[in-house]
């Protein structure tokens, strides 16, 4: 399937057939936070800056052709998400008394 020229949401059901994936894949990089959605009422609306930003994250090529695809600000703003996320699962915490201005 190729996305309609001026399509600028697409279903989870959609979403997952641009990507020959399964819904489920793309719930789980929803849940997970590697898939940007918005949940409305029972089911998910994926941007198309997002569902390419996923896409080139995952390996993917250009997924939209020019017509579509990713700029370079919305490529440059999924790096700088990637390096929060990064930063946020590489922080610890520490418990009183065992910090090292204690020692």
């Amino acid at each position: 399937m190729s996305a309609p020229p001026g399509k600028t949401t697409f279903t989870l059901a959609e979403a997952a057939e641009l990507l020959s994936c399964h819904k489920e894949t793309l719930r789980r990089a929803i849940r997970n936070g590697d898939l940007r959605a918005a949940k409305l009422g029972r089911g998910y609306r994926i941007s198309r800056m997002d569902l390419e930003a996923f896409w080139t994250a995952s390996g993917g090529g250009d997924l939209f052709g020019r017509e579509g695809g990713a700029d370079a600000d919305s490529v440059s703003r999924e790096g700088v998400r990637k390096k929060e996320k990064k930063k946020r699962r590489s922080e610890q915490l520490s418990l009183p008394g065992t910090l090292d201005s204690d020692k």
